[in-house]
């Protein structure tokens, strides 16, 4: 994550840790609608963004092919086979415990999401991440700004139109076991025309990020918010939308309201680079930099569904009241980072090998 002056960007990591954050956040079930409508609207999108970012800093596209697949099917696709298992496991043990959700039945649903890619819950990200990734390196050697841009809108709705179709097609034959892996399969492929094109977005952008926003801190904050307020704006008349499983709703309110909300985070991160080094700061960093593993436990480790209990049992005095559920998202949020401090501490201290690193950081 460095410039070619050897300095490391902070606002990349800033703005992963607030987007993670945004994650844990829109999966706690007691927070409003309106915010949940904003939250989905933008908080996968924007990790794309930041990996477009980070290739153009990072040059992939002007190394060698084999070496930048390797590094990357290391870096993303063992952390996915690694917790793809773990999830797994951890499920078998929850069922073990309570003989909830399923059984042998959903760790075998969990094995066939996996060997899809269309992934255990959160982990379709990794996948996709790394399609998009090794796809858009090998069209940037060869392709321009514009070719790109017309590849990236082709896609774009070729894949929207297709995945129409799979819906219907699903309707009629969703009960076969044949058509099901299909169907799985086919989610997986039709969410890269999507996911890489945020990830181009990224891409293209960082150049002017650093030449009009850098620098301007005031010009970033301003920005930043018009773009969130935009953002809060169409998200709400579009309603709930998910790129992990292709709900738009409408497309052109989808674009806006992801774009202004994607690069509202970055443009304030910006701004807040600026700024000496803060508890705000420090904090965003941490998370922003181990974002991967709090994706990737949050949910699956039933980490969130413990700090809901907890919530709960400390809400209990305002049960009834309208402050009820924003004090219980809250707390469950809390005791989220809470847990997630120790497991990332522990993951990078005795198994770092989860992530695809050779050595502990």
């Amino acid at each position: 994550m460095k410039k070619k002056s050897d300095k490391r960007l902070i606002y990349p990591d800033l703005a992963k840790g607030i987007g993670i954050i945004l994650v844990v956040l829109g999966h706690i079930e007691y927070i409003s609608l309106p915010l949940r409508n904003f939250i989905v609207s933008f908080h996968m999108p924007l990790f794309f963004v930041i990996s477009g970012i980070l290739l153009n800093v990072t040059g992939d596209e002007n190394k060698e092919y084999k070496a930048v697949v390797s590094k990357k099917a290391k870096s993303i696709l063992l952390p996915y086979l690694y917790f793809s298992i773990l999830d797994t496991l951890v499920y078998l043990i929850y069922f073990y415990a309570t003989g909830r959700d399923g059984g042998f039945s959903t760790a075998v649903s969990y094995l066939t999401n996996t060997v899809t890619f269309y992934g255990i819950s959160v982990l379709w990200f990794l996948p996709a991440l790394f399609a998009s990734e090794i796809i858009f390196i090998n069209i940037r050697k060869k392709c321009s700004f514009i070719q790109i841009l017309f590849i990236c809108i082709i896609f774009v709705a070729l894949s929207i139109f297709l995945n129409n179709n799979l819906i219907l097609l699903n309707m009629l034959y969703g009960n076969r076991i044949s058509f099901a892996v299909f169907h799985l399969l086919a989610v997986a492929v039709l969410r890269l025309p999507a996911c890489m094109s945020f990830l181009a977005a990224g891409y293209f952008t960082y150049p002017l990020i650093n030449r009009f926003l850098l620098k301007r801190p005031l010009r970033s904050l301003i920005i930043g918010c018009l773009l969130l307020i935009a953002s809060y704006i169409t998200s709400q008349m579009n309603g709930v939308t998910d790129l992990h499983y292709l709900v738009f709703n409408s497309m052109p309110l989808y674009i806006v309201s992801s774009s202004c909300g994607v690069f509202g985070v970055i443009d304030l991160c910006v701004a807040v680079e600026n700024l000496p080094s803060n508890f705000f700061n420090s904090l965003m960093t941490f998370f922003g930099r181990n974002s991967l593993i709090v994706m990737l436990t949050h949910l699956d480790f039933y980490i969130l569904y413990f700090a809901e209990v907890g919530g709960l049992h400390f809400s209990k005095p305002l049960l009834g009241t309208p402050s009820h559920d924003v004090l219980l998202s809250f707390l469950s949020l809390i005791f989220v980072l809470l847990a997630e401090t120790f497991i990332i501490i522990f993951v990078n201290r005795f198994c770092p090998f989860l992530l695809g690193k050779n050595k502990s950081i």
